[in-house]
């Protein structure tokens, strides 16, 4: 893989995360506080799994190198 594809692959996944962040956690953590407790407790979880997937990713990761 040659530099220029690589670059391109970093900014693309960076970029990706910050509109994940965007539109996904900024909201989450502003409307926290929801009277309805189901619902904000299927938001944390979801939001736990997908760093736990996150962490799992980037610990493989590190075991492949």
């Amino acid at each position: 893989m040659n530099d220029k594809v690589l670059i391109v692959a970093i900014f693309s996944l960076l970029a990706v995360g910050v509109l994940s962040v965007l539109f996904i956690a900024v909201p989450w953590l502003i409307n926290y506080a929801l009277p309805n407790w189901k619902d904000a407790l299927l938001d944390s979880g979801i939001v736990i799994i997908a760093i736990g997937l996150f962490v799992y990713g980037f610990y493989m990761n590190t075991r492949m190198h």
